[in-house]
């Protein structure tokens, strides 16, 4: 590679990825390096490989299933990295000195969880000066564009909601992120939600995204013609037509877009077609 550019916005998009990633963006923070578009690119298809030397990534997961999940799945990169894995941040921060060449942490929540991600992040970057963080999470709020933009705005340089994407992304940032960029959804943070929406999302225990796809999803549309509609991948579609499901209680989806009218009502919903398009 021969120039890096720097843009100065943290909440500036550079450039969206064409790649079977859809729904994945770089963008670039204050001071960080990100390679031109011509250089870099995500590609989950790409051979697992993330250098010439293997990784030192320092791993944080309260969770011990998913953390040996996640030591199994790093095995595939290649060189196979070195995992240094701790249960919670204090764990890590207070542990023998490590020259970590990147933070995955996990992050755990039932309920909303910006204020603990923004926590934990300032307190990674405090300690690690200079190794990226990529955070994952499994948080209702995961989804929320101000939750991913505080993790990057606080230090992070990935952000990966792990309800909607799953380990070949995880990889694909990390080979993107080490190489300088920085990671996250690109579907989410491009969305602009009226406070309205936000409000709708809120009482009925819905995501803005899942209130989008449930309008849709009331109208019989099926998956394929709401992820065209939408701007995300088919796959994400059906994880929000699941959580839907589950909300509402229902069995199947007439059953779930007749309970939410019964629920919420018409107004809860109508109006959002082109809430999260591109």
């Amino acid at each position: 590679m021969t120039e890096f550019s720097k843009l100065n916005d943290t909440s500036q998009l550079i450039q969206v990825l064409e790649t079977p990633a859809r729904d994945a963006i770089r963008a670039t923070a204050a001071d960080v390096a990100v390679p031109p578009a011509s250089e870099m690119e995500l590609d989950t298809s790409a051979p697992l490989i993330v250098g010439t030397r293997p990784l030192n990534i320092g791993l944080v997961d309260r969770h011990r299933f998913s953390q040996e999940c996640l030591i199994r799945a790093f095995d595939g990169l290649e060189p196979r990295p070195v995992i240094v894995p701790f249960e919670t941040v204090q764990d890590c921060i207070s542990g023998p000195a490590s020259n970590f060449d990147l933070i995955v942490y996990y992050s755990h929540s039932a309920g909303p969880s910006e204020k603990t991600i923004v926590a934990d992040v300032t307190a990674f970057r405090h300690s690690f000066k200079t190794a990226p963080i990529i955070v994952l999470s499994d948080a209702e709020d995961a989804e929320d564009p101000n939750t991913i933009r505080s993790a990057l705005k606080n230090g992070a340089q990935g952000f990966i909601p792990t309800r909607s994407m799953g380990i070949p992304i995880t990889f694909a940032a990390i080979r993107f992120i080490t190489a300088g960029g920085v990671f996250a959804p690109l579907d989410l943070l491009l969305t602009k939600r009226p406070d309205r929406v936000v409000e709708v999302a809120q009482q009925s225990k819905l995501t803005p995204r899942q209130c989008a796809v449930l309008n849709h999803l009331q109208q019989g549309k099926a998956n394929k013609i709401i992820a065209h509609e939408l701007g995300m991948s088919e796959s994400t579609v059906k994880v929000h037509v699941r959580n839907i499901m589950r909300k509402t209680g229902a069995t199947n989806r007439t059953q779930a877009a007749y309970k939410a009218q019964k629920l919420w009502g018409n107004g809860g919903v109508t109006g959002l077609i082109n809430i999260g398009a591109h």
